[in-house]
Order: structure tokens, then C-alpha cells, then sequence
């Protein structure tokens, strides 16, 4: 008893310390759950309606998208890598797609629009989607339209297939396979994408409509076409110091343009110095003495890959002829190859074009077909020797009469006829064993059979066809990227870092670096999906510099020097001169301010020249005036966008003119973009098109509706409906930066 009343004489410490222990668990599970939050959002790429797509998700698509663009380059020849460009090019489309596809899907989901599979296999019957266009070298039929049996039989028969090439050691006949499979499996994924934007669009066009009356308007005024004398007064011809321009005029011409100054997340004001380091001449010396001995080599060796291995060249050997089309990327090799004997040895030599040094010995020139139709079967064993035995039973039988497709399917393979080009057989670093089998297409005659040994066993060839005979190379090349030394990088190092150490702020790197040799490059306006460091300089320190002048600058803060670029070439250092939030950019931003003033001076400056040309009732009258040129122009219609040569601006409100002026009359003075204009309308032609007014108002909703597709005012890339949705509503979140 005396223990349960010490304790109710406590009751209020116990509640309290009860209280503060489930307020602790309770602040421990929300700074949790904001944490995993936090953690989540770091994790996002971007965001589109609330809709996020992860890294993990955007890696895949920038993936999917890769393979595909790298099987499209094997297949006509261009190897299977891709540049950082390409990289680049690639993660900035599967953006665009993810942006302009959510928006769509929204969009077109109001409307109960929706892609069945029974559009998916229309669309795969008829084979002319744009999506289908890149499997088309793959499953494409005699038109080179796509071709879906094709596919049918390839999903088909893919397990079959991928387990006889795994049993044969065929490793890279697995991996081809795979990537094929993984190609079709992203572009099932954009067909639909494509199928659903289609029917949005579709939806859009019919809500484009004309009437009677504007389709008769139109008609005429498209129809009607003159011929009129022009005088122009070009605003050129007035100083800039007889207009004043006042900031009032600037916010006027702000408001009245708001919205192009529209921006997404935070822009800044940046400032790049970016130094390029490039190769002495003590480093091009000893490049150009080690391709000379390469060069001696080649000529004085029948072991050709050996030299080119030895070497720093960046195109391997391939024991293979080729046609010219497989050196078009070194045009220096390509355009010689004609003029050179066979044995012969280039001397090495600079080229500017690709900043290489050079050297490369034909080896051989035969003709060759430019198509073969070839089947084959590899014959499976357990070592060289079986195999080899197998093949020249199978090639026994053939001889003898057996079905090659029942030879074939006995050793689960497909016994069917392809057709190979020479861009499918090309290519730098082709492996021995495959280089053998491509030299046997190209030297075995229709209707030829061969057993073909190889390191991963014997296989029988067999060419059925063989069409466009071409002249084909087996040229070995040293190609040497001439690049700087160790002690060149250390050089310029060093000595921007002096030229750092003595300008610590902006406004001093700004000031001095022209006197040190270096440029520091304005980049106004710029935001996240607009200054993108890595694909301008390249290497992952580039992008570090972006994720700082986002994430971390201040306003006249310089960043510290990152080493960065494709081939860790360059030194970078960033600045931030001003930033502003998601919103509109300011009136007196820099580059605002830029475009208003100029866009003000126009203004003003035709405002002068329309009171110096008040007095003027003809074309006579306006010759008169000092600076005046004249011309005539043809075919004036409303729908026109004229231009006199000497002034070179398109002018809408001179067509407007003339279209409304009698014949024999003159305009009054018309204020355009680059000049006053005085027009007398010499004669009027109609057309000897007649007026149909279906046709017109079908033609007019046609036309309404390409200008909604077709026109961005934001950029290239995106039609400007989605993108005017894109800026107003979808609240598009762009964080590639950080990844």
C-alpha cells in the first residue's frame, strides 16, 4: 500500500515523463519519415504532374534507348559503341519522351482515349508506325517496311535459338540475340506511346474547325496575288543616340511579353572559364616517332593486327574486306584508297580533321558482293576435332541430297535463307573466327558450299545469292589521337591555379582573365535543363559543377577549379553573377534587358522614321528622302511574308497593306520590323483556282492544327501544345543535374 501511494503522490511526474517518452517516439518516427522522404526525392530524376521517375527507371530508359541506337549503328556498320555526344543526345530524348508522354497520357485520359492491343497489332500488321522504323533492318521484309511475321518467328523460336548457341560456346551470338530482344521489348513501349499521341492529336485536328465566310475570306485573299513598287526607310539609317529609352518603356515592353520570359526552377546568370588542354610540341614530336616506327612496321611485317594492337590506334584491325562506306568516319583513309597500290604504306602523316597522326598499308582490293544469301549450320561437338567431323558429315549429306532446313532443325538450329549486306559484315576489331566466315561470304560463289573451322568449332556455309558487286579493302590503320602529356596537363594546371590564387571573386576573374589568356563565357539565363556542363565539356566532375551553381552557389561566389572533360582535357571553373526562383525572369535581368532594349529601340526608332515619312503620299515622295531603296516585289498576298533584299526582315504588315490597296494606289506609310514602307500596287492577278468551299475549310482546320503540332515558341523538339501545357500547368520538375 505505501508503495501504490507513493506512487499516486507522483502522478503527475509519471504522466509527464510517460508524455515526453511517447513525444520522443513519436518526433523519432517523423524526422524517420521525413528522412526516407527526403532520401526518396534525392532519388528522382524529375517530376511531370506529380509523377516521378526515378533514377532507377530513367537509367533503364536511357539504357533500352542505347541498345537500340547501338544495334541500329552495328547494322550499318558504324560499330556498336556510341560517343559522349550520342550519350548525351540520348539521355535529353528519353527526358523529352517522358515529359511529352505523361503529358499526353493526361491529357488524352480526360478524353477516355486509350491504346487496346488490338491497335498494337494493327499497327505491327501494317509496319508503318515511326517507332517501328528502327527494327525494321532486323525484321524487315523484301520493301523494308517492317515486317511482323518476322518478329512472330523470331519471339518464336528465341529460347530455342539462345539455348543451341549456348550449348556451342556462341557467346556473342547469345548477347546479339539478347539485345534484340531487349530493342523489341523498349519499342512495344513506344508504340504505344506513339499509337496514344496519335489518337490525341487525332482528337485535336477535329476540334480545328473553319466556316463558310473565313474559308471564302481566305480563299480570296490567298488567291489574289500583286504586284506592287516598294520604298522602304530602313530604321538602320537613324543613330542609336537619338533614341532615348527610359526604364518605363522597358516594363511596358515586359508586361506586354510576360510570358516569354516564363522560367522553370531556378535560372541563373553563369559564368564559364573553361581551358581546353591540347598537346605541345614536344607531345606531337614523340606521337609522330611513334607512328613512324608503326609505319616501318607495316611495311616490313605480314603481321598486321600485331602492329595495330601494339599501337595507340583507335580503330582495330579486321581481317576482313570492306568497302569504303566501313572508313567513311576518316575520310583521310577513305579518299586515298584508290590511289594507293596494293603493299603500299601511307607515310605518317597530321590530320587536322580528327587530330590524329596517321599511317595505314592496303593489305588487298578484291570485288566482292556488296549482298550475300547465306544459310549455315554450325555443327555442335565437344572439341575442335569432332566438330570439324560433324561438319563434313553435314556437308556429306548435303551433297548427297539431305534437306538443309531438316539438317538444320535436327541440330536446333534455323535453317533459313538470310540476306547479309556489307554494312552487317563490317566493322573495326571483327574476331578472327568471325572474320574467317565473312571472308568465305565473300569469296564462295552462288550456289557454294564451305567448311568453315574456327576456334568455337566448324560450321558449313552456304551462299545462294550474291548481288552488286563493289570494290572491297583490307586495309590496316594506325590512327593516334594526338593528346597531351603528363607534363603538358601539369603546366596549364599550375598555371591557372596562380591565376585563381590572385582573382578569389567574380567580379575580379571577370575583370583579369583576358589579361591571363583566358575567356570567361556568359551564360544568362541558364537553368537546369538549359546548362548542362556535361554536355558541353564532359566527365562526371562537369556535372559536379552543374550540381553546385544549382544547388550551393551564391550570388558572386566562383566555384573551386574541377578537372573534367571526355578525356579529363579540360579545367573548369564556374561563377554565379545572379539567380532567381521558379517564376518569371526579372525586367532588368541582364539578357532581359538586352532583348527588351533592343526590341524598344526598334520600336522607337520606327515611331522617329513614321514622323519623318508623315508628309509622304507616294512612292516618288519617298524616294526622295535621304537613305531610301526601293524595289518591286511579286506575288504580294495577305498570306505572304514579304522582304526587300537591302533590308532583309520579313514584313506581315506590308502584305496586310498591299493586299487591302486598290490597284494604282499607294499605301500609306506602314511601320514594319526593320524598315517604313511606301507600297504602290501596280496590278492584282487572281489565280485560276476556283472556290471550293469544303475543300477550303478542310484545308483551313488542317492548317490550324500543323500550327498547334508543328510550332514551339519554347524550343525545338516538342510540339508547342504540349509545351504550352508543359510551361502553364504540369509543373515539370527537371533534377537530371544531380545524376
Amino acid at each position: 500500500m505505501a508503495a501504490l501511494q507513493k506512487i499516486r503522490s507522483k502522478g503527475g511526474l509519471l504522466i509527464g515523463a510517460i508524455g515526453l517518452a511517447l513525444f520522443a517516439f513519436i518526433a523519432e518516427e517523423f524526422f524517420r519519415a521525413i528522412e526516407t522522404s527526403s532520401n526518396i526525392s534525392k532519388q528522382q530524376v524529375g517530376k511531370v504532374y506529380g509523377e516521378t521517375l526515378s533514377v532507377q527507371d530513367y537509367q533503364q530508359m536511357v539504357e533500352d534507348m542505347s541498345n537500340l541506337y547501338k544495334i541500329q549503328k552495328a547494322m550499318q556498320g558504324q560499330g556498336n559503341t556510341l560517343t559522349d555526344q550520342e550519350n548525351e543526345q540520348i539521355r535529353e530524348q528519353v527526358w523529352e519522351d517522358f515529359v511529352s508522354s505523361t503529358i499526353i497520357a493526361r491529357e488524352a485520359g480526360k478524353a477516355g482515349l486509350c491504346v487496346t492491343d488490338a491497335d498494337v497489332q494493327q499497327a505491327l500488321k501494317e509496319g508503318t508506325a515511326q517507332s517501328l522504323r528502327p527494327m525494321a533492318a532486323i525484321f524487315g521484309g523484301q520493301d523494308g517496311r517492317f515486317n511482323v511475321e518476322a518478329l512472330k518467328d523470331f519471339l518464336k523460336n528465341f529460347d530455342q535459338q539462345i539455348a543451341a548457341a549456348q550449348q556451342q560456346g556462341a557467346g556473342e551470338y547469345v548477347e546479339q540475340m539478347q539485345q534484340i530482344r531487349q530493342a523489341w521489348t523498349y519499342t512495344e513501349k513506344q508504340l504505344r506511346k506513339e499509337l496514344l499521341q496519335g489518337k490525341f492529336y487525332a482528337l485535336v485536328s477535329v476540334c480545328n474547325i473553319s466556316n463558310p465566310v473565313s474559308a471564302k475570306y481566305q480563299f480570296e485573299a490567298r488567291n489574289e496575288n500583286a504586284t506592287a513598287e516598294v520604298v522602304a526607310l530602313p530604321y538602320s539609317d537613324i543613330d542609336d543616340s537619338r533614341v532615348t529609352i527610359e526604364d518605363a518603356d522597358l516594363k511596358a515592353a515586359y508586361d506586354a511579353r510576360k510570358e516569354i520570359f516564363r522560367t522553370m526552377g531556378k535560372t541563373v546568370d553563369a559564368r564559364i572559364l573553361d581551358v581546353e588542354v591540347r598537346a605541345s610540341a614536344a607531345d606531337r614530336a614523340a606521337l609522330q616517332k611513334e607512328v613512324a616506327a608503326a609505319q616501318q612496321a607495316l611495311a616490313s611485317t605480314d603481321d598486321a593486327a600485331a602492329v595495330v594492337a601494339a599501337s595507340k590506334s583507335v580503330f582495330a584491325y579486321s581481317n576482313v574486306p570492306m568497302t569504303k562506306k566501313a572508313f567513311e568516319r576518316m575520310n583521310d583513309v577513305a579518299s586515298a584508297l584508290d590511289s594507293m597500290a596494293v603493299g603500299e604504306v601511307k607515310t605518317a602523316y597530321y590530320n587536322a580533321a580528327d587530330n590524329t597522326i596517321s599511317t595505314f598499308k592496303l593489305i588487298s582490293k578484291i570485288q566482292a558482293p556488296d549482298s550475300v544469301l547465306i544459310r549455315q549450320i554450325w555443327a555442335p561437338a565437344a572439341d575442335a576435332a569432332a566438330s570439324k567431323t560433324l561438319a563434313d558429315s553435314i556437308a556429306t549429306a548435303l551433297d548427297g541430297g539431305a534437306a538443309f532446313k531438316q539438317l538444320a532443325e535436327k541440330y536446333q538450329q534455323p535453317g533459313d535463307s538470310l540476306w547479309l549486306t556489307s554494312a552487317q559484315m563490317e566493322g573495326a576489331g571483327i574476331p578472327e573466327d568471325q572474320a574467317k566466315i565473312i571472308r568465305t561470304y565473300n569469296t564462295l560463289a552462288a550456289g557454294g558450299r564451305q567448311v568453315v573451322e574456327t576456334a568455337q568449332g566448324s560450321v558449313v556455309v552456304e551462299v545462294l545469292d550474291r548481288k552488286a558487286m563493289t570494290t572491297k579493302y583490307n586495309v590496316a590503320v594506325v590512327k593516334c589521337p594526338l593528346e597531351f602529356s603528363k607534363e603538358t596537363y601539369n603546366s596549364e594546371l599550375n598555371k591557372l591555379n596562380v591565376f585563381l590564387s590572385k582573382n578569389r571573386t567574380l567580379d575580379e576573374l571577370e575583370k583579369n582573365a583576358g589579361k591571363a589568356g583566358y575567356i570567361v563565357r556568359p551564360a544568362n539565363t541558364a537553368n537546369s535543363s538549359t546548362l548542362n556542363l556535361y554536355a558541353l565539356i564532359g566527365g562526371s566532375a562537369a556535372k559536379d559543377a552543374t550540381r553546385w551553381i544549382f544547388d550551393e552557389a551564391k550570388d558572386g561566389e566562383i566555384s573551386k577549379l574541377y578537372e573534367c572533360g571526355p578525356h579529363n582535357d579540360h579545367l573548369l571553373v564556374v561563377g554565379v553573377a545572379a539567380s532567381y526562383k521558379k517564376g518569371y525572369l526579372p525586367w532588368d535581368d541582364a539578357s532581359v534587358k538586352e532583348y527588351l532594349t533592343q526590341l524598344v529601340r526598334q520600336q522607337k526608332k520606327g515611331e522617329l522614321m513614321m514622323q519623318k515619312a508623315a508628309g509622304v503620299k507616294s512612292t516618288a515622295d519617298a524616294r526622295k528622302i535621304e537613305g531610301a531603296v526601293a524595289d518591286t516585289l511579286n506575288n504580294v498576298n495577305l498570306f505572304s511574308y514579304p522582304s526587300l533584299t537591302q533590308i532583309g526582315m520579313s514584313e506581315p504588315r506590308l502584305a496586310g497593306a498591299v493586299a487591302k490597296t486598290a490597284v494604282g494606289k499607294t499605301t500609306m506609310p506602314v511601320q514594319g520590323a526593320g524598315a517604313v514602307y511606301v507600297a504602290k500596287v501596280l496590278n492584282k492577278n487572281k489565280g485560276s483556282e476556283t472556290f471550293d468551299a469544303a475543300r477550303e475549310m478542310r484545308a483551313a482546320s488542317q492548317q490550324n492544327f500543323r500550327n498547334i503540332y508543328a510550332q514551339n515558341f519554347y524550343g525545338p523538339g516538342t510540339p508547342i501544345l504540349v509545351n504550352a501545357i508543359r510551361m502553364k500547368s504540369a509543373n515539370v520538375e527537371d533534377n537530371r543535374y544531380k545524376f
